[in-house]
């Protein structure tokens, strides 16, 4: 070997294992980034994860309140569409069939509107059977009218709505209730 060729390898063995060593070092940070970046990731979807969960408790704080509230109320108004109670509650002594019945169907309107909004926290088909009790009420009430003159005495409508009811275990405002009830006891 020549001296030129000593000199150039004497030259350039320090400058690879300089680059070896630079390499090697690299590397070495390369993983250790990773492995430091896959943990924040990882932090960072825990910390979603926990947050995600507290939100959901805390709307569940504020919603389970409100829907048992809406519950409530539709067996309130149910209690209070149901013809026994509403009958009593309307009958004014000195109406006549036609006074009556507006008078019927006015409360039933008047309180299905005041519990409309209660539906958002109802499941589907318990607002359907409350609607149907309603209506079914609306239309008893209506059948039993035409049987008289509306200048009748009210106490006729009142009896015969309560004589027609409903038959033969085919009580809607129950069947509403019964469902309202087993929502309850299957949700909360």
């Amino acid at each position: 070997m020549t001296t030129e060729t000593l000199l150039i390898i004497s030259a350039v063995l320090p400058i690879i294992t300089v680059l070896v060593a630079v390499y090697l070092m690299l590397r070495y940070f390369s993983t250790q980034n990773e492995k430091q970046f896959d943990f924040l990731k990882a932090n960072l979807d825990l910390t979603k994860l926990k947050l995600e969960n507290e939100r959901k408790k805390d709307r569940e704080k504020v919603l389970i309140p409100l829907r048992l509230q809406a519950y409530e109320r539709m067996v309130l108004f149910l209690e209070r569409i149901n013809p026994p109670n509403l009958l009593i509650r309307e009958m004014q002594p000195d109406f006549n069939v036609g006074q009556f019945q507006g008078s019927i169907l006015s409360a039933i309107r008047d309180e299905y509107e005041h519990n409309m909004s209660q539906q958002l926290y109802l499941s589907e088909k318990a607002w359907e059977l409350v609607k149907s009790a309603k209506e079914k009420v609306v239309q008893v009430v209506n059948t039993s009218a035409l049987e008289f003159k509306p200048e009748d005495d009210a106490v006729k409508l009142a009896n015969k709505v309560l004589s027609s009811g409903f038959e033969g275990g085919n009580d809607p405002i129950e069947q509403a209730m019964n469902a309202l009830k087993e929502e309850i006891r299957k949700n909360y």
